[in-house]
């Protein structure tokens, strides 16, 4: 009988222990939560950070940048661990923005887009890899056989590797006369841009393309007794919680919490926002929250585990680039960090920005919507919320101490560089080195050191050393993007 009173008293004590732990350790969660919020509004820094350098706090880079208002949500771990609103909407009813304010995502709904398209090959009613005429009837693509013969697919709608023109999409000031989809692919009154058309070979490089998502959009159209609005909100707005979610022409579902675009110079638009027929390519109205909740489902079936919308096999399929030695996957951007795999997409209309940003298979992310026009600001964060979480491959650059470079030391280093069959040139603009591929990309060189840079818009992360003969001139450079290549300066 002792032994049983004794029993029942160690049960009752042990309860009372778990229970204070776990009101411990709720507690704690939102102290170290709030903590961690704090130091990502306080860790803004530059790409390549000077010795002794301050980071910068996220209010006063708005005010640098003439930025109204932004909002954030941090994935860590699979589940949002938090999401905040700074600045305004620019609106008279709801001033301060929150997490509830919604933001064009503008071209992180290709995204969206994606994943509606994937769901749409999982039911069976189109194939990735079929010819896109087997499954337009409302209308089909002029195919120009002059460029090639070979048709164009729903993979190469996706991955910008269709070989089509058409980047991107201005909106309208009004909905007086928007176009169909059909207006818009053939460039006919009342679309402002341009007729949809071949101008590479299908499936051989990356050009990027709305004009192609549109296509992928008129697909869905044509193989579902649905509208393209009706269908996303059924098989992935309600399924993954994006309650505050909708496209530009549904005028019945424009919430009072809105944020209005707005200038360079931080002035409102004089018609608050731009309205985008063209969902599928920069149609959809979103918030950070609602994103990190669709790319969680997304990271969870990348790890095999249940996912409300696609299957697994469906997000692997998502995430791989259509080809070899390319980053463009299907409606999403890859990007190696340090052996991490990273997948992001940015967005910019008129008057909002954004980008999406989150692991393949550690469960972190970030999603950043600004309604301003500047960029900075949203890199600067991501820098931020990957330091603060320790994200692999996102280590501090910081200068060397010794660092004294003038336009006589840079000028040293201005030439053409060789290496195979190709050449990038250095040149000298306004005090900064840049480095250019001639008709293919150009970049800033940040300095390290005295003779190491790095390559600023180059993704995974590149280095690059200058390096001199016995006479003192610059002879080669050293290029480290994972691995070293050697490029000799020929001019």
């Amino acid at each position: 009988m002792k032994f049983k009173k004794l029993l029942l008293t160690l049960l009752f004590i042990s309860n009372i222990i778990i229970v204070s732990n776990a009101q411990t350790n709720k507690a704690s969660k939102i102290d170290t939560t709030q903590q961690r919020i704090k130091k990502v509004e306080n860790s803004l820094r530059p790409l390549v950070l000077n010795q002794g350098e301050s980071l910068w706090n996220l209010e006063k880079q708005m005010q640098k940048y003439n930025i109204a208002g932004l909002s954030i949500a941090v994935i860590n771990n699979y589940e949002i661990d938090w999401a905040k609103g700074y600045g305004i909407t620019g609106g008279k009813e709801i001033l301060n923005v929150t997490e509830q304010t919604v933001f064009q995502a503008a071209s992180m709904s290709k995204f969206v887009n994606a994943v509606a398209m994937m769901k749409l090959a999982e039911d069976k009613k189109v194939s990735l890899d079929g010819d896109v005429n087997n499954y337009l009837t409302s209308w089909k693509f002029p195919y120009d056989k002059n460029v090639d013969p070979n048709p164009i697919t729903i993979r190469q709608l996706l991955s910008h590797t269709a070989g089509l023109s058409t980047h991107g999409f201005n909106g309208y000031k009004t909905t007086n006369r928007l176009p169909s989809i059909i207006q818009t692919l053939e460039g006919k009154n009342p679309a402002n841009s341009d007729e949809v058309k071949q101008i590479q070979q299908p499936n051989k490089n990356f050009k990027y393309s709305g004009g192609g998502t549109i296509i992928s959009q008129l697909i869905l159209l044509d193989n579902t007794n649905s509208t393209y609005e009706d269908f996303v909100d059924e098989n992935i707005f309600r399924p993954s919680g994006m309650s505050n979610s909708f496209y530009s022409i549904e005028l019945e579902k424009y919430p009072k919490n809105l944020a209005l675009g707005h200038k360079g110079n931080g002035k409102t638009l004089k018609n608050n926002y731009n309205f985008y027929p063209e969902s599928a390519a920069a149609g959809l109205w979103t918030t950070p929250t609602d994103l990190a909740k669709l790319i969680i489902d997304i990271q969870r079936g990348l790890k095999a585990e249940p996912s409300q919308i696609l299957s697994c096999k469906s997000t692997e399929v998502l995430i791989k680039p259509t080809l070899d030695n390319s980053n463009s996957a299907l409606g999403l951007f890859t990007q190696q960090e340090d052996g991490a795999l990273y997948l992001q997409h940015s967005g910019s209309n008129r008057g909002y920005r954004g980008k999406l940003f989150f692991g393949s298979d550690n469960g972190n992310g970030v999603v950043v919507m600004v309604n301003g026009a500047n960029t900075i600001i949203i890199e600067e964060i991501i820098r931020s919320v990957a330091s603060v979480y320790n994200w692999a491959g996102f280590e501090k650059l910081v200068a060397s101490s010794q660092l004294i470079l003038d336009d006589n030391d840079l000028s040293k280093y201005i030439g053409t560089y060789s290496l195979e069959n190709r050449e990038i040139n250095v040149t000298l603009k306004k005090g900064e080195l840049v480095l250019s591929e001639k008709g293919k990309w150009s970049s800033k060189l940040t300095a390290l050191n005295n003779s190491k840079f790095v390559v600023d818009i180059v993704k995974p992360q590149a280095t690059m050393e200058f390096v001199k003969a016995i006479d003192g001139s610059v002879s080669k450079c050293i290029l480290k993007q994972g691995e070293l290549t050697e490029w000799i300066k020929i001019k």
